[in-house]
């Protein structure tokens, strides 16, 4: 997605939340935060990240593939903290888009469109989170974060319309909303776009 002298922000420092690499440091608090939120989880995944019996250990194996997909620069998750730094709020992806639409099986037209420094990003907030206006404020800081801040060519936001708090978020910003058709990915995911 990225040469390697391009910089990437070590993170994102806002009154309401703070956006910080996701770490084995952390992995304690995102793991609470993904198992106080079953419906959001399942929302967001569509049902395929797992929650019953899912342990710390587990969630453990995961941040350690995310940790080490960060430093070495071939995809960003960041934990989303309360500006205590004592809770987690949720997560954000920072992903190659280009790789995933090769996987979900975009025609040639679409991939020679799309440049290579251009990001897929996804995120979620915990179950208490919904519906307070906090999506609001992520989506915003974040869009103005990767425009301003971010060595990229474009991003787009993916969210699934059971996402609702988040899907009223985009929404809401100067963003173009649109649905892609991908053979390798059925799911009916909305697709949102900067305007400019």
């Amino acid at each position: 997605m990225f040469d390697e002298t391009a910089a990437i922000p070590s993170g994102l420092h806002h009154d309401q939340f703070v956006a910080a690499p996701l770490t084995t440091d952390t992995a304690a608090l995102d793991y609470e935060s993904y198992m106080a939120s079953p419906h959001v989880i399942r929302a967001h995944s569509d049902g395929r990240w797992p929650v019953e019996g899912f342990t710390l250990a587990d969630d453990l194996k995961l941040v350690t593939k995310h940790q080490a997909d960060h430093e070495n620069r071939r995809a960003f998750t960041f934990v989303l903290l309360a500006p205590s730094l004592r809770e987690a709020l949720g997560c954000l992806y920072v992903n190659p888009l280009r790789e995933y639409l090769q996987r979900a099986g975009a025609d040639r037209r679409l991939l020679d469109a799309v440049p290579s420094a251009s990001a897929l990003v996804t995120f979620w907030l915990r179950q208490d989170q919904q519906d307070t206006g906090l999506a609001d404020v992520v989506v915003e800081a974040v869009n103005d974060w990767l425009l301003t801040e971010w060595p990229l060519t474009t991003h787009v936001f993916r969210v699934l319309p059971d996402e609702r708090s988040s899907c009223r978020a985009l929404d809401q910003l100067d963003l173009r909303k649109t649905r892609l058709s991908l053979p390798g990915d059925t799911r009916p995911y909305i697709w949102y776009q900067p305007s400019a």
